[in-house]
C-alpha cells in the first residue's frame, strides 16, 4: 500500500465510521479490493500501522483482516505479511456497468413478472388503516387475549411436537374442524383429507393454477373481478377470457359459445366488487355447462360468512355431483389478515396432485398457528366471534348506506348487495373514478375506483368503500371528505 492509497482509505474511513468498527473496516477494505484500488498481489500495511493511521485499536484491525482472509480476499504469507489474493477477478468485471449498460448485462426476467406488475399498477394499493379500505375487519374487537392464551398453551403443552410437524396438507385437527364447519354452514361435501391449508386465498389460487393449467390454457373469469385473479392466471401462463355479469351472475350465453375453456373462476356467493349473487338456476346451468365442456370450476367464496339479508347460501361445491368444483376460502376477514391462513377444498381426484404441489411450493403453512386456530374452533371462540362481527358489520353497513343516501344522493347510487364488507357506489355524474380515488388518497381516504376491476373497454365508474373496520365517527369524517373532494373537482 502506498501513501495515496492510505490517504484515500482514511478519507473513506471518515465517511464510513459505524459500529462494529471491525465490520466497517472489513467493508471498506473489501470495496477497495473489488474496485481494483488494491490490486491482486498488493501487500497490506501491518495491523499496527493501520490501527495508528485510522485511530482504532489493533484488535479491530486484526478482526477485519481475519474476516477478509476467511472470505478469501486476503492471503497471509508466513513471515512476509498479508497480500491481496490473486483469486480476485479483474477490476473491470467487478465494477460492472452503469445505467443502460448495466441493464443490458442483466438477464431477462420471466414474462410472468410483467403480468404481475401490470395487475398491481392497474389496482394500486393504499394503506389499510384508514377509511374506507375494503376487507379490513374490526381488529379492535378481536379477542387477542384469548388468542394469546391459546398460543401460549399450545407452546407449553405441545411446542416440541408441533415444531417437527411437516404435513403439506396442513394440521389434521384444523382440517377436521374446518370440514365440519364447512359442511354445517356452507353445505360442502368434503372430508378433512380433501382440505389443504394454504398461506391465504391468494396462495390457494396460485396453487390451483400450477396444478391445473398449461401454457396457453383459457380461463374464464367474471367481469369485473378481484385483480388478484388476473395475476394468478397470467402468472401461470394461461389466458384470460373475461365474462360479463348480469343480474343472476356470470353470463351463460357468451360462456357457452367459448371453446377450449380449461377452467371457470367464479364468486357465486358475492361477486367482488359488485356484490352480485349467483341465482340457483344460474348455478345449476354453470355446473351443467362445465360438465359439457369438461372444465374445472373454481369457487372463490369471498366474504361468504357475512350475508346479512338471509341465511348463508349453499356453496356451488355443495351442488356439484361430478367432482368438478374446487373451493377456495380464507380466514383473513374473520380472524386477522396477518394470520395468512386459507384453505382449498379439492375433489377426490385432485387430492394427491395438490398435496404434491404444495409440498414443493413451500412445504406447509405455519403449523403452530394452525393448531391455535383449531383450538379457536374447537372451544367455540370462532362461532361466537363471527356472530358478534356479523351483528356489528350489519349495523355499520346500514349506517354507511343511510349516510351515503343522505349526504351524496346527487353523486352516487348504491349497488345494493345482501352482504359483504364493502358497498359499491355507482357514479351518477361524469366523474372519472381513478382521478377521484387519487384525490381522496391525497386527503387520507381510501376509496378504490370501480373501473380498476374491469378488463374490457366498458367500465362502470364508481367507488368501492369498505366499512367493517370503521366506526360511525370515522365513516362520517370519510364521507365528509368525499363530498368536499367532489365539489372541488
Amino acid at each position: 500500500m502506498d501513501d495515496l492509497q492510505i490517504s484515500h482509505l482514511k478519507e473513506v474511513w471518515g465517511r464510513s465510521y459505524e459500529r462494529p468498527l471491525y465490520r466497517t473496516l472489513y467493508s471498506v477494505l473489501r470495496d477497495f479490493i473489488l474496485s481494483g484500488e488494491l490490486p491482486a498481489g498488493e501487500k497490506i500495511f501491518p495491523s499496527r500501522r493501520l490501527a495508528q493511521t485510522l485511530s482504532v485499536s489493533r484488535n479491530t484491525v486484526t478482526q477485519a483482516i481475519e474476516l477478509l482472509q476467511s472470505d478469501g480476499f486476503l492471503i497471509a504469507r508466513q513471515g512476509d505479511g498479508v497480500y491481496v489474493s490473486y483469486d480476485i477477478a479483474s477490476p473491470d468485471l467487478l465494477r460492472g456497468g452503469e445505467g443502460e449498460e448495466a441493464d443490458q448485462r442483466t438477464p431477462a426476467l420471466a414474462g410472468r413478472v410483467k403480468h404481475w406488475q401490470g395487475v398491481r399498477k392497474r389496482h394500486y394499493r393504499f394503506g389499510a388503516g384508514v377509511a374506507f379500505s375494503p376487507g379490513v375487519p374490526a381488529l379492535d374487537l378481536f379477542p387477542f387475549d384469548v388468542w394469546a392464551r391459546l398460543l401460549s398453551r399450545r407452546w407449553r403443552l405441545s411446542g416440541p411436537k408441533l415444531a417437527m410437524q411437516e404435513d403439506p396438507a396442513g394440521y389434521e385437527a384444523l382440517r377436521c374442524e374446518l370440514s365440519q364447519y364447512l359442511r354445517r354452514t356452507r353445505g360442502l361435501k368434503c372430508g378433512a383429507h380433501q382440505i389443504i391449508i394454504v398461506s391465504g386465498a391468494q396462495q390457494g389460487l396460485d396453487l390451483l393454477g400450477r396444478v391445473l393449467w398449461e401454457e396457453g390454457d383459457r380461463v374464464a373469469i367474471e367481469e369485473p373481478a378481484f385483480p388478484g385473479m388476473d395475476g394468478v392466471v397470467l402468472g401461470n401462463g394461461a389466458l384470460i377470457e373475461p365474462i360479463a355479469l348480469d343480474d343472476e351472475g356470470i353470463s351463460m350465453d357468451y360462456l357457452a359459445g367459448l371453446t377450449g375453456v380449461k377452467s371457470i373462476m367464479v364468486m357465486p356467493s358475492r361477486n367482488y366488487p359488485l356484490g352480485t349473487t349467483m341465482s340457483l338456476g344460474r348455478r345449476m346451468a354453470l355446473l351443467e355447462l362445465a360438465r359439457q365442456k369438461c372444465s374445472w370450476i373454481i369457487e372463490d367464496d369471498f366474504d361468504c360468512e357475512f350475508r346479512f339479508d338471509g341465511p348463508p347460501l349453499t356453496s356451488l361445491q355443495g351442488l356439484d355431483k361430478d367432482g368438478r368444483v374446487i373451493y377456495v376460502g380464507t380466514f383473513s376477514r374473520i380472524i386477522f389478515p396477518a394470520l395468512r391462513l386459507g384453505f382449498v377444498v379439492v375433489p377426490e381426484t385432485l387430492v394427491d396432485p395438490f398435496i404434491a404441489a404444495k409440498a414443493y411450493i413451500d412445504g406447509h403453512a405455519s403449523i403452530i398457528h394452525q393448531a391455535v386456530l383449531a383450538d379457536f374452533f374447537n372451544e367455540g371462540y370462532f362461532d361466537s366471534h363471527l356472530r358478534r362481527m356479523k351483528k356489528l358489520y350489519k349495523e355499520r353497513r346500514n349506517y354507511l348506506i343511510e349516510q351515503v343516501e343522505s349526504r351524496l344522493p346527487d353523486y352516487f347510487e348504491i349497488n345494493l348487495a345482501d352482504g359483504g364488507l364493502h358497498i359499491c357506489l355507482l357514479c351518477k355524474q361524469p366523474i372519472e373514478d381513478t382521478v377521484l380515488s387519487r384525490a381522496l388518497h391525497n386527503v387520507g381516504i381510501v376509496a378504490r375506483p370501480l373501473s380498476s376491476f374491469y378488463r374490457l373497454p366498458f367500465k362502470k365508474q364508481g367507488l368501492v368503500l369498505g366499512f367493517a373496520g370503521f366506526d360511525k365517527k370515522t365513516i362520517d369524517a370519510g364521507l365528509q371528505q368525499i363530498e368536499k373532494t367532489i365539489k372541488r373537482m
